[in-house]
């Protein structure tokens, strides 16, 4: 929709939204002017019972006026809400207050007292500003205009006519001055007026960041989980017709990136890898879609933490983790790594052979449950019928590159078997094996001098040593074939492959998660 258009809408949308309430803030300011014009009225007698007799019988009389029509204004509003002539009859009334007590002031005080008095521009003020409150830019526009009308029929009907000589020859009470303090009113209500339609602007804005944030009523965000250059990823609820919810993870580019239909176009690649990598071990992505100019991607939302959030934690509480927990962590892995390798096919039905690329702790993600599930597939490559894809630019996480993706040689399903077996030897040992950062990493990567893990951890299989050795070998011919022949391998080693890993590893993420969702960073 245009967005001159979505304005509009929006526009309509609030007034809609705002009628309820601007009723009920009309009610409670009838209500208070009732108690404010019964007080002026006793207010008024008590000066005429002492100061000045006549403008305490003006004030009270004027007083008991408007308190009447406040009284049948509740009444209407307690019944319903005004319609547009009527609002527009009790503007006009409210407009007088200012200049009927202007009028009592010259009959009992003088013309000169009226037009000098502070009590007439105060109540203007008031009259204005309670229009301004109640977002209503005609309410302000009408006082100020009606104000202006009425003070110069006012002082050309009756107070000029009724100065004294000496008075009506002074500069406060010339005809020109009373004409400049009209258009001030008139100018006060047309500022009163923007300033209302501005509020108004703001409240519409307001909503339609709310609007973006509903994602147009299917999903609500929750909260933020993580985010990076490229976007966010964040907590949020399906709401779709029918009552009930589901927790999903809104993965959204920033509206700057989504403005470069290169950017656009990988996340929308993305999008429909993701949807057909359907798999217990996969983080599933249920929809794609844009809002205004934000691209999103609704994913099962994991309820637990990142692996390397598990890592450290345990690394902080020196709780090394155990074979069995590193063993089915493995071999969970390496399922939803076989199934993007090997199962997942496209629309024609041909295998895709996806190739994570970009594989480490920050993408797999472990739930209280003992679930464990790869994410996002961002720089993933679909094969197909190609032996290998060429690699143009060093992508993904450095500490977990295979030696062909930091050398730029053709990559294959053996690469994300390389950064399983790099994962693994850090779930065992506590630490990363390669710096993180460039060209330490690269330099690590290409020489390739990985420490046993056995000299850490001397309560393992020293079968681990040659397994890893065989998982991060440098030529891609040295590893295994595939992900199935690597967790049958896994599975071999004494230790990792138990009954109870699943159980064990859910009662370490439910130590350490302390009720946090861990997501990868964008």
């Amino acid at each position: 929709m245009p967005p001159r258009l979505l304005g509009v809408r929006l526009r309509a949308d609030l007034d809609a939204a705002l009628a309820t309430e601007i009723r009920r803030l009309d009610l409670l300011v009838a209500r208070v002017s009732q108690v404010l014009y019964a007080g002026a009225i006793v207010a008024g007698l008590a000066v005429a019972l002492g100061a000045s007799r006549g403008l305490g019988l003006s004030i009270a009389s004027v007083s008991a006026a408007y308190l009447v029509s406040k009284v049948f204004l509740v009444r209407v509003l307690l019944h319903g809400s005004l319609d547009r002539a009527s609002r527009f009859v009790t503007s006009i009334v409210d407009s007088t207050v200012p200049w009927v007590f202007a009028l009592g002031l010259a009959l009992t005080q003088g013309p000169a007292y009226a037009l000098s008095s502070w009590v007439p521009p105060l109540l203007f003020c008031a009259v204005l500003v309670g229009g301004v409150v109640r977002l209503r830019p005609l309410v302000p526009l009408l006082t100020g205009t009606t104000s202006g009308v009425i003070f110069l029929l006012l002082y050309f009907l009756v107070l000029r006519a009724r100065l004294s000589p000496d008075d009506a020859a002074h500069i406060v009470y010339q005809p020109d001055l009373q004409v400049t303090r009209a258009a001030v009113l008139v100018l006060g209500g047309i500022l009163g007026a923007l300033v209302t339609d501005g509020m108004r602007g703001v409240v519409a804005r307001a909503e339609r960041v709310v609007r973006q944030r509903d994602l147009f009523g299917k999903y609500r965000l929750v909260r933020g989980i993580a985010e990076g250059g490229m976007g966010e990823v964040l907590e949020a609820l399906y709401c779709p017709e029918g009552g009930f919810e589901r927790r999903v993870a809104i993965k959204r580019i920033h509206r700057e990136m989504g403005r470069t239909q290169k950017v656009v176009d990988a996340f929308r690649a993305e999008a429909e890898l993701s949807a057909r990598l359907a798999h217990p071990n996969l983080v599933q992505v249920f929809d794609f879609g844009k809002v205004e100019d934000a691209y999103f991607l609704a994913m099962e939302y994991v309820d637990g933490l990142t692996l390397s959030a598990l890592v450290a934690r345990s690394a902080a509480a020196r709780r090394p983790l155990g074979p069995d927990v590193v063993g089915f962590i493995g071999r969970e892995v390496l399922a939803g790594l076989g199934y993007a390798h090997a199962g997942a096919r496209g629309s024609d039905g041909r295998p895709l052979r996806v190739v994570h690329r970009d594989l480490c702790p920050q993408n797999i993600l472990v739930s209280r449950n003992g679930e464990v599930k790869v994410t996002d597939f961002g720089v993933a490559r679909a094969l197909r019928d190609e032996a290998a894809a060429e690699t143009r630019v060093v992508r993904g996480h450095l500490a977990y590159l295979a030696p062909e993706q930091v050398e730029l040689r053709p990559v294959d399903e053996r690469t994300d078997l390389y950064a399983v077996g790099v994962i693994l030897w850090e779930l065992l040992v506590g630490w990363q094996l390669f710096p993180p950062t460039e060209p330490e990493a690269q330099q690590a990567i290409v020489a390739h001098l990985p420490v046993p893990v056995t000299r850490y951890r001397r309560d393992i299989d020293p079968g681990w040593d040659a397994f890893l050795a065989r998982a991060i070998a440098r030529e891609p011919a040295k590893r295994f074939a595939s992900a199935r022949e690597m967790a049958d391998a896994l599975g071999d080693l004494a230790g990792a492959r138990s009954d109870l890993g699943a159980e064990r590893t859910a009662e370490l993420v439910e130590a350490f998660s302390c009720a946090a969702a861990g997501y990868p960073r964008g």
